[in-house]
């Protein structure tokens, strides 16, 4: 069975100001808000550090600290 997601149109991120339209896609909010993970199919726990919500493809960590 395939199930969809009507929140985030299976795109599993929805905007953080607008929490019911999709953060990507065709229906993707113009607001210009963050991003936040699914509350409906891409919750993460929160209990378990390793249990974090599928990031988007193509997401890229860029870590603000430097070494000298």
């Amino acid at each position: 069975m395939i199930r969809f997601c009507a929140r985030c149109d299976n795109t599993r991120w929805v905007c953080e100001n607008h929490p019911d339209v999709p953060w990507l896609g065709n229906r993707a909010c113009s607001c210009g808000g963050a991003g936040a993970p699914c509350p409906v199919c891409n919750r993460a726990d929160g209990d378990d550090p390793e249990d974090v919500p599928d990031m988007p493809e193509g997401f890229v960590v860029e870590s603000g600290r430097r070494t000298t």
